[in-house]
């Protein structure tokens, strides 16, 4: 055999490995997908059942702070995640098993010390502006969920990096359950402010001590040690600065708006703004859920299998428009009726409010994946500037409409931001990621202009109509329609699923 032909032979049998290999970590993503997706649905419907109780036990005001304390604690994001997270992913993915080891031991070690930076930055920030000693001593309290949540959910981090998302998903579940009874205990006994938080802490301590344990018996993989690496350390962080302070951009567009509500305000406002938060929250659990796995699969193809890259990136975004537009067309109508039904009618006015947060979601929804696009690539050294220019945006128009407008005019402050977001992400992907027919556009258009016809249909239907008639009818009607403009191909779910039967 010629040397010509030996090396086409070796080179065939390295890609039939490699198309081996990749269609093995796409079945295993797969049931990531879904292990996740049924995990955050499960996270979601529990943790609103717990909210409803705590804003139906507390006081307006209360509500108000308890909302307060835990958006501040979101925004310190800011310092426990940087971004690094994302870059390990990276590294975990083509790192031997000993690198592995020191860079796992040192992005869990790193996450831990971000976390206790966190917690200072939070209690001094409401000590330093002169909050009520109410306000400093949940925040003191709540704060140990940052503690206890940055070290785990770098693990979660570690999981994702080989495909075992199950574990997280479980985890998550059962704490959540965890929360949940203990929330119902204190409702049913002692339903006071700081009494509430405490779930919030089990759950974080429940979760983080079951991925732990996950790690202690080989279930992951790389193991943790008590040596981590300072230089590991250095370079991780130097290495997550641009998309660092994007995502610091990012999560002060997510959370700034509770914070300038209290300022110019006050809490119940606060409280109401964050009761409509909740609907556009379930979005955000349900995308992440979607796009958890994706992220490696995406990562994984870039840059050797550029139709894999497009293929997963085309169907990503077609998941996520569908599952953001369908919780859009079915509260659209009937939105005041089901707040009023969960949380009481004093939460009712907050209607206006979900809706333009719900349409704020898909969005954001969309930007998301687009971020991940671009991670996955290696394209996001731009992204920053985006990000920047979005929060401006945001604090501009909260500043303007607030004092005008309470919370409503914030929410809608909030559409417009993620609205401007959503186009320049799509454009910046559009100049930096040169493939073809990348993203379904023509397709994403179709899908809105269905949803503003089942809205406007709805919307119609619930004048006459009891309200549980509407939404199941939003809900029916917008399935429908997708699949009869086949935005759901029926042929490929049947292809996917049998594809799944017959994996080992």
């Amino acid at each position: 055999m010629r040397s010509d032909d030996v090396r086409s032979a070796v080179d065939a049998e390295v890609d039939a490995d490699l198309a081996r290999d990749h269609g093995e970590q796409r079945n295993m993503a797969s049931r990531n997908t879904v292990a996740l997706l049924a995990s955050r649905m499960v996270v979601a419907v529990l943790g609103w059942s717990g909210t409803v109780l705590i804003a139906r036990h507390l006081s307006p005001d209360d509500w108000g702070v308890f909302s307060f304390v835990f958006g501040l604690l979101g925004m310190m994001s800011i310092v426990t995640d940087l971004g690094v997270g994302r870059v390990v992913l990276a590294r975990l993915l083509d790192a031997d098993p000993e690198e592995a080891e020191k860079v796992a031991s040192s992005f869990v070690s790193l996450r831990a010390v971000l976390g206790l930076i966190g917690y200072v930055l939070a209690v001094g920030y409401v000590v330093a502006l002169g909050y009520p000693a109410q306000v400093v001593g949940a925040t003191a309290l709540a704060g140990l969920v940052v503690v206890i949540a940055t070290p785990s959910h770098a693990l979660s981090v570690l999981y994702q990096s080989r495909l075992k998302l199950v574990i997280v998903a479980t985890a998550e579940a059962l704490a959540q359950l965890v929360q949940l009874l203990l929330t119902i205990a204190i409702a049913m006994t002692n339903p006071t402010l700081l009494a509430f938080i405490l779930p919030a802490i089990a759950n974080e301590l429940f979760s983080g001590t079951w991925k732990f344990i996950g790690v202690r018996r080989g279930w992951l993989g790389p193991r943790i040690t008590a040596r981590p690496s300072w230089a590991l350390w250095r370079e991780m962080l130097v290495e997550a600065v641009p998309l660092s302070i994007g995502l610091a951009m990012v999560t002060l567009l997510s959370k700034i708006d509770v914070l300038m509500i209290a300022h110019l305000d006050n809490f119940n406002a606060v409280g109401l703004y964050s009761v409509a938060y909740k609907f556009a929250d379930l979005v955000s659990y349900a995308v992440l859920a979607v796009l958890a796995p994706v992220t490696t699969l995406l990562v994984a193809a870039w840059p050797m299998f550029h139709d894999e890259f497009r293929r997963r990136a085309r169907s990503a975004a077609m998941t996520v428009g569908l599952l953001s537009c369908v919780a859009v067309a079915g509260m659209w109508a009937s939105a005041d009726r089901i707040v009023a039904l969960l949380y009481g009618e004093r939460f009712a006015e907050s209607a206006d409010a979900t809706r333009m947060l719900l349409v704020g979601a898909v969005f954001a929804a969309l930007s998301q994946f687009l971020l991940v696009t671009l991670v996955a690539a290696g394209r996001q050294r731009s992204y920053p500037w985006v990000a920047v220019g979005a929060l401006g945006l945001n604090v501009g128009l909260n500043f303007v409409l607030i004092p005008r407008y309470s919370f409503t005019g914030s929410a809608f402050a909030t559409v417009v931001t993620e609205f401007c977001m959503f186009v320049a992400m799509w454009i910046l992907l559009a100049r930096t990621v040169e493939i073809r027919r990348l993203l379904p556009a023509g397709r994403l258009a179709v899908m809105a202009g269905l949803t503003a016809a089942v809205c406007a249909a709805t919307g119609l239907l619930h004048a006459v109509a009891p309200w549980p008639v509407a939404t199941a009818a939003a809900v029916v009607l917008f399935v429908g329609g997708a699949f009869a403009l086949r935005l759901v191909d029926p042929r490929a779910l049947v292809a996917k699923a049998s594809q799944r039967e017959g994996t080992p």
